[in-house]
């Protein structure tokens, strides 16, 4: 298992698992033999595995549906904060803007009344 995440463990198992039918299906099929018995060979072949794995597939399932709500919920966690850094920071920015909006408007207003005053 690698450090980076919990869930490397149950996907190796399952692209174990998943190997392993790909590789017996095409062997199924490179063999010769007719059409009709492949096809019957390929039925048993699933039929069989989706029994002995069906167990285990469910219940990896579950485990990883809980680790996928526990992610979104950290994930959905983090966002929020992100968006509320982000909202105080444009508060920021506006105020700032506004300032030197009003600053810069008052500088050219006593500019204009003084170039009056000189005519």
């Amino acid at each position: 298992m690698c450090n980076k995440c919990h869930g490397c463990g149950e996907a190796g198992i399952a692209a174990f698992i998943l190997g392993a039918l790909a590789g017996a299906a095409a062997g199924i099929l490179l063999a010769p033999a007719k059409g009709e018995t492949t096809r019957r060979k390929l039925k048993k072949l699933a039929a069989d595995t989706y029994e002995d794995h069906k167990e285990f597939v469910l219940e990896h399932a579950e485990d990883l549906k809980e680790k996928v709500k526990e992610r979104a919920g950290e994930m959905r966690e983090k966002l929020s904060e992100k968006a509320e850094d982000v909202r105080e920071r444009l508060a920021e920015g506006k105020d700032k803007v506004a300032k030197e909006f009003s600053k810069r408007k008052e500088e050219i207003a006593a500019k204009f009344k003084k170039e009056e005053k000189e005519d």
